[in-house]
């Protein structure tokens, strides 16, 4: 969609004191995107000429003022400082194939017709609006000039270049089609012989959608006046462009910004929490509730007096000036001396992104320390300058280098050593790996992956770092790359490309670099760090993994509250919120620093939710952020079934039963996992409504921490082959030669009409 140039049309179109809706001149190629129809990609085929047998000497127009240099009435036909010579030798040959014949005839047009039609394709647009307006001139045409101007206009309403162009003075995508109609209509009755002509010696195509678009504007601004301004306020109200202004408060701060940039194993969080600890008051902003929870419990351990704020729980300490929450739940409303944002690349990320974005951006304190790597250091500097904020940087190195070992495990687990962290990239293979290397070696294994509690992760890391006990390796996903302090020896990746949700993508080098710092921990048993792989094939792409740079991150992503959704909605009422949502995602603007989140997730719970009645816009709007697995049945169903209730004004309860023991197999630890997730939910609605829709906030805490324990025990006794979350059932149709599909209900009726005299024929065999 045309976004900034868009602006500056309407505002060509708009600004005489005369009429507001009233074009007032021809379009500079400057203003439009794909304004030259020679470089647009709905027209690759150079502008409209007009046939030899038309031309005369140029015309001159004094009237308008503003374009001195437009001497066509195409559209944009030129570029910004080229002057057209009528006389040239390319505009004065003769295309054979663009003269025109009178049908069936070979009759030579009189030099009259010609002067007609060359002043016609010079001739002011407004000019020609206002005499089909008025009907003068109006004559009836032969059948063949009407055939052709029909096809002319129907070509015309199919054209993507004019619905794009259209964009610009705000007729809709969806709009134009029904405005382009109602305009071939009007225009076909209303125009003469002689415009008739002009347009049938054009014919249907590029040529003709560019005479025919400022006509048609101006037809569309008289016409449609309520429809244009209706499009223009949807398009202002979905206006994302300037986020720092939306934090007024902050900007009215002198902020200063300290960027501790460097890789993991750096030193430069611990510096970030040494400030935060020293302020009077101070919050610490985790991208995992589980960082949160290690903050929390660091700061009080030292004699600082910390709260705890995640999605799921809250904690309050008393007298504490000092909070450790996760990004999404910080306050843009509370002034603070110090705040703290970890992994600030997290900028851009193409879910979460935006969180980081809003608390840089909105944060009210004196100081914000921002940790991370330097692919963001960049755009920091940008946005640093846009909010008037100072920037220091505070660059650091590893304590120790990285090694990657000269060799691979090559290909057998048996050469796994104590203090291996075995990196896997999907849940099957992790627990894959954990049975092989507790069947073929004497290691026992600790497990962490996404689908885990945090507590159940803690209780695995707290496992793992303990010299007491034969739980001397790790097999973890990339979740093992933030958010836990472990004893790791050694990084080895089971493989580097993981699945995306479409297909197997090699892992990012930054994820790569990220995950491969986990080990050689300052302070830990293994203070130096080595990494390899389990496979030699993945060796040189780790390697190259690791020497490459950063890359440079050029955007940074963002998210409407709930207010600008809502004040877009109140521009297309009566739309259900799946639409809704996809309808801003294409008439958002934005600049060119920042992207739209994706927001697919959010889409799939309004689409389940949209047949609940009873919900407001703000409800529906909070429920698709609840942290609930898109990908589990189970999961989405307990969150229809609260948002249900809801809708009833009636107390949401939880009514799920509690397991009586560790799992036993993969589809019980499965079971168990779903099961937590359901009242972390739970927990997170709680503290996103009113205290009175879910009451039992107590009972959901006190089961959520014995499934946690109980997937703990699951995890050290799990010795069984994993299941798929989303496991197929047995199909009866499937065979051992391969799968049948099922016929339909015409040829089983014929395939049992036809085995029904077989079976006669077999009966009286049998009575014979």
């Amino acid at each position: 969609m045309a976004r900034g140039p868009a602006k500056r049309v309407f505002s060509l179109y708009t600004c005489k004191n005369i009429n507001l809706f009233t074009v007032r001149s021809l379009i500079s190629s400057r203003f439009l995107h794909y304004s030259h129809p020679s470089k647009s990609p709905f027209h690759p085929s150079p502008p409209p000429q007009i046939p030899n047998q038309f031309q005369s000497p140029p015309f001159q127009s004094t009237k308008l003022g503003i374009f001195p240099n437009f001497h066509r009435h195409w559209l944009c036909s030129l570029s910004e400082n080229e002057n057209p010579n009528l006389d040239s030798p390319e505009l004065s040959k003769v295309d054979e194939e663009e003269t025109i014949h009178e049908p069936q005839t070979e009759s030579i047009v009189s030099e009259e017709e010609k002067l007609n039609l060359s002043r016609i394709a010079n001739r002011d647009p407004l000019e020609i609006y206002k005499e089909l307006k008025e009907g003068l001139n109006s004559e009836d045409k032969s059948i063949s000039d009407c055939e052709t101007l029909h096809e002319i206009m129907s070509c015309f309403t199919k054209s993507g270049w004019a619905s794009n162009q259209a964009l610009a003075v705000y007729i809709g995508a969806s709009f134009f089609p029904f405005a382009a109609r109602n305009f071939g209509s009007f225009f076909s009755k209303k125009c003469n012989n002689d415009l008739a002509k002009y347009l049938v010696s054009l014919g249907p195509g590029n040529e003709a959608d560019t005479f025919l678009f400022p006509i048609f504007v101006e037809y569309c601004m008289e016409k449609f006046p309520d429809e244009i301004k209706r499009f223009r306020k949807m398009v202002d109200s979905a206006d994302m462009t300037k986020p720092h202004t939306w934090f007024p408060f902050a900007r009215a701060m002198k902020r200063k910004i300290v960027y501790h940039c460097g890789p993991t194993n750096s030193g430069k969080t611990y510096n970030a929490l040494q400030r935060f600890m020293e302020a009077k008051k101070g919050v610490y902003c985790s991208p995992l509730r589980l960082l949160a929870m290690e903050v929390f419990d660091k700061v009080n351990a030292s004699g600082v007096y910390c709260s705890l704020l995640t999605g799921q729980e809250k904690k309050e300490f008393p007298f504490s000036n000092h909070v450790a929450c996760t990004v999404e739940m910080v306050s843009t409303d509370e002034l603070y001396d110090v705040a703290v944002i970890d992994e600030i690349q997290m900028m851009a990320d193409s879910c979460r992104g935006y969180a980081w974005t809003r608390a840089l951006l909105g944060l009210k304190a004196d100081e914000i320390h921002l940790c991370g790597d330097p692919s963001v250091l960049e755009i920091v500097r940008q946005i640093c300058s846009d909010t008037g904020d100072e920037l220091v940087e505070q660059h650091y190195e590893r304590f120790k280098p990285l090694v990657v070992e000269a060799k691979s495990l090559l290909g057998d687990l048996k050469n796994v050593r104590s203090g291996d962290c075995i990196v896997a990239f999907s849940r099957r293979e992790i627990f894959e790996v954990k049975l092989a290397i507790e069947k073929f070696t004497k290691h026992r294994c600790c497990v962490i992956y996404g689908a885990l509690p945090p507590e159940t992760r803690r209780q695995q890391a707290s496992l793992f770092n303990s010299q007491d006990n034969e739980f001397d390796v790790l097999v973890a996903s990339d979740a093992v790359g933030m958010g836990l302090n472990l004893n790791i020896r050694r990084i080895v990746f089971f493989n580097l490309s993981k699945y995306n949700g479409d297909k197997m993508v090699p892992v990012p080098p930054s994820q790569v670099k990220q995950i491969a710092g986990r080990a050689g921990r300052r302070g830990s048993v293994y203070p130096d760090g080595l990494t390899t792989t389990l496979h030699l094939e993945d060796l040189d792409y780790l390697i190259e993994c690791l020497k490459k740079p950063f890359d440079e991150v050029k955007r940074v992503g963002l998210f409407p509250y709930f207010e600008q959704v809502e004040l877009f909605a109140g521009q297309i009422p009566d739309m259900k919120f799946p639409k809704l949502l996809e309808k801003f995602s294409e008439n958002c603007k934005l600049d060119g620093a920042y992207f739209l989140c994706q927001h697919l997730h959010i889409r799939k719970i309004a689409n389940m939710l949209d047949r609940i009645e009873g919900l407001s816009l703000e409800d529906r709007f909070n429920f698709c952020f609840a942290p609930v697995n898109i990908r589990d049945p189970k999961a989405m169903y307990h969150l229809l079934k609260f948002a249900s209730i809801y809708s009833q004004k009636l107390p949401v309860n939880i009514a799920m039963g509690m397991p009586k023991c560790a799992a036993r197999n993969d589809s019980e630890l499965l079971d168990l996992e779903t099961r937590h997730q359901v009242l972390s939910m739970y927990l997170w609605l709680s503290n996103h409504f009113e205290e009175e829709s879910f009451p039992f906030v107590k009972k959901a805490e006190t089961m959520a921490t014995d499934i946690a324990e109980l997937l703990g025990e699951s995890l050290i006794k799990a010795c069984w082959k994993p299941e798929s979350r989303t496991a197929r059932k047995s199909n009866p149709q499937e065979k051992e030669d391969g799968y049948q599909r099922p016929l339909s209900i015409i040829k089983l009726q014929e395939k049992n009409r036809q085995e029904k005299p077989h079976t006669a024929q077999q009966l009286e065999k049998v009575n014979a």
